[in-house]
């Protein structure tokens, strides 16, 4: 059993971090943030399903069920037991944020530890490299461009206003992504992977966003309307529109069978404007499909600074 879930441990991943966020959410936090007790069943179906796969590919289809049945009865009902009780243990805003910060740093070292499992030479460059890259820019353009800010945690690198953890947090989260299209889903193309990608994204973002608004571990521009579950609509766009085109484009890059290695994530690096222009109008189409004047705003504000029309 141990050695199943270590080899799967990305998969295991979203059901701890969905269990924290649960558990957090109803008896770490006064008022209790009472909308994540259904939201964190997002986190637990995706588990339950990549578990299923998971299974299937370690025990093959006849024995699958007979494992997996177990795992999900025990996991599940561990995973409900936040729902069971009012226990209510408030802790203070500074423990929170320690602790988020630096359970984001103790999940990245696992995964590079986890890593040497399954990854070949080249991966840890594409992954390590260029995704943590990718997520320094996700993270600190977002600050940039007005839409939040992040402040009071404790490592920042020099000159960036984002912090180290949620910078490291894009990486964590692909890397479970990754870990699932290519050891445990069934074979699909680049966008179907990179769909797989902002799912992933988006069932663990969903809870999270809440309690992290609540306790203030990043604070929206004020001019946003606070929509969904006490988060701006625009951050659960940003989420779909930097995890899909870019898993999409990552393996499409790693396919490119004409180039060598070293090549083909030299020209996906240097494809990253396009990345992010492509991801920036994503957002701006669904901005104004939802009618989100405020968020449009924000994104007018911060090209009116730079001189633009």
């Amino acid at each position: 059993m141990m050695v199943f879930a270590w080899r799967y441990l990305p998969v295991f991943f979203l059901w701890l971090i969905g269990l924290s966020v649960l558990d957090n959410a109803l008896h770490h936090i006064s008022p209790p943030v009472e909308s994540v007790a259904f939201l964190a069943f997002l986190p637990l179906g995706a588990f339950l399903v990549l578990l299923w796969h998971a299974c299937r590919r370690e025990y093959g289809a006849d024995g699958a069920r007979r494992r997996f049945v177990p795992w999900a009865a025990v996991l599940a009902l561990l995973y409900c037991t936040p729902l069971l009780h009012t226990l209510s243990m408030p802790l203070g805003l500074s423990g929170q944020k320690l602790i988020y910060e630096f359970s984001a740093l103790a999940q990245f070292a696992i995964f590079v530890v986890h890593a040497r499992t399954w990854f070949k030479p080249w991966d840890w460059a594409w992954v390590f490299g260029a995704t943590l890259l990718f997520g320094l820019i996700l993270e600190n353009g977002g600050i940039i461009l007005g839409v939040f800010s992040e402040p009071g945690f404790l490592l920042y690198l020099p000159g960036l206003p984002a912090p180290l953890a949620t910078a490291l947090g894009w990486v964590n989260v692909l890397y479970c992504a990754f870990f699932a299209v290519e050891r445990v889903l069934p074979p699909l193309p680049p966008v179907g992977r990179g769909l797989v990608c902002s799912g992933i994204g988006l069932c663990l973002d969903i809870p999270f966003d809440p309690v992290a608004t609540r306790l203030g571990w990043w604070v929206w521009e004020a001019s946003l309307d606070a929509a969904v579950w006490g988060v701006p609509v625009i951050n659960f766009a940003a989420w779909f529109w930097a995890l899909f085109p870019y898993g999409a484009a990552y393996y499409l890059a790693r396919g490119n069978g004409g180039l060598g290695e070293g090549k083909r994530l030299g020209w996906f690096v240097a494809g990253f404007p396009v990345i992010l222009c492509g991801e920036f109008l994503g957002v701006v189409a669904t901005l104004f499909l939802a009618g989100d004047r405020a968020g449009l705003a924000v994104m007018q504000k911060f090209f009116s600074s730079l001189g633009l029309p």
